[in-house]
């Protein structure tokens, strides 16, 4: 069944009411609610790695006085956009497959490619360090800096700081955790892929990898005595209750991306662009259609497997360059996972970082749309030259 116009629906609720109230919860259950209303026909019947290095990071800082709202950004912007320009991970298995469901021969070349076709995501990745670095601000984010340098304290600290000074902590309290994590998750992707990483299970390679980073961290810090067994136990099941707000988030929105799959959301706003396509402007306007769908879905993942299956055909039939089209879709799929306050990786980061979903988008929209538009520029120029 096609829905029309009708499929944007719970998307702008949510979006829209995400935005105004301020209330995410809310926001994306109402969205739920006006999506299972149009599926039952009016009877109501993608972020491990942003909360590692924002957890880890936090209390730094905190310490130096870095906003959340700057915090939330810079490990937003250096989660997935990393993994996409170097796909090692589940990224590069999923990009190649979607590349050959497009019935493009030679996706993992094609893939390798299109990696630094992919505007938008070398821009943002390049432009973070450089922002850090200058102490250059504008628009929200600069108010939220100034915010917490007279203030002289974060709003969202939750852990003294000064505390921590006390403890002899070590190195290898972070190193071998962590290598142990990523050791035990690629081990597990080996065998679970019967000796091929790419087709091994992802999610429960990472289960195994996080429960060895736990136990070996918990045994180290038993044995060098920086913690009680029941101080131990009580910071990681602090830890496990500080994650309820983004389990709850996230439930909420996978249910509302499944309704928007349903309801052929993405189907139907990339069908009503494609009319306006033409050879030279292809990219620029794949990576417009990329950008909207991802938005307004929140997830860069389906946006890939929407759009480039859908293009594909007029670029062959039109002879345009195949790895710049796959980079716009990339790039494009990015921005709206990076923007959308119903993405899965915003509720990731702005939990490892304590800052409002609201706040984030709000501050660091200048930046993404900044990086946005000298990227649609690009594609513009790489579709006249190609």
């Amino acid at each position: 069944m096609e829905y029309g116009i009708l499929s944007l629906l719970p998307t702008l609720i949510a979006v829209g009411l995400a935005l105004t109230t301020k209330n995410v919860y809310v926001s994306l259950l109402l969205g739920l609610l006006a999506g299972s209303t149009i599926v039952a026909g009016g009877n109501i019947l993608h972020g491990i790695d942003g909360v590692i290095a924002g957890t880890i990071m936090k209390p730094l800082n905190d310490k130096y006085l870095t906003s959340p709202e700057k915090q939330c950004y810079i490990v937003h912007t250096v989660s997935a956009p990393v993994c996409a320009l170097i796909p090692l991970s589940s990224w590069g298995a999923y990009m190649i497959s979607v590349i050959e469901n497009s019935g493009v021969e030679n996706a993992a070349g094609v893939m390798v490619k299109s990696i630094p076709l992919s505007f938008y995501v070398i821009i943002a990745v390049f432009m973070c360090p450089i922002l850090i670095f200058a102490n250059k601000d504008f628009g929200p984010m600069k108010k939220a800096e100034l915010r917490v340098a007279r203030e002289n304290a974060v709003v969202s600290q939750d852990i003294d700081t000064d505390q921590l000074e006390n403890k002899k902590a070590s190195c290898l309290l972070l190193v071998l955790p962590v290598v142990s994590m990523i050791v035990v998750t690629i081990v597990g992707m080996y065998f679970t892929g019967d000796g091929n990483i790419l087709n091994g299970s992802g999610m429960r390679s990472f289960l195994w990898g996080v429960l060895s980073g736990i136990a070996i961290a918990f045994v180290m810090i038993l044995a060098k005595k920086h913690l009680t067994f029941a101080e131990a136990s009580h910071w990681l099941y602090e830890g496990w209750i500080g994650m309820l707000p983004a389990i709850i988030i996230l439930t909420f929105a996978l249910g509302l991306g499944d309704l928007v799959s349903t309801l052929g959301t993405g189907e139907y706003l990339a069908n009503a662009f494609s009319s306006i396509l033409s050879p030279s402007l292809l990219p620029f306007i794949t990576f417009l259609i990329a950008m909207i769908i991802a938005f307004s879905t929140g997830s860069s993942w389906g946006t890939m497997a929407v759009v480039l299956p859908l293009v594909m055909p007029m670029v062959f039939a039109m002879d345009v360059n195949i790895p710049l089209l796959a980079g716009a879709v990339w790039s494009g799929g990015l921005f709206g996972d990076q923007s959308s306050p119903i993405s899965d990786t915003t509720v990731v980061a702005c939990s490892a970082t304590k800052c409002d979903v609201p706040a984030h988008i709000n501050s660091q929209l200048p930046y993404t749309l900044s990086f946005c538009l000298i990227a649609g520029i690009m594609y513009i120029a790489a579709g006249f030259i190609a």
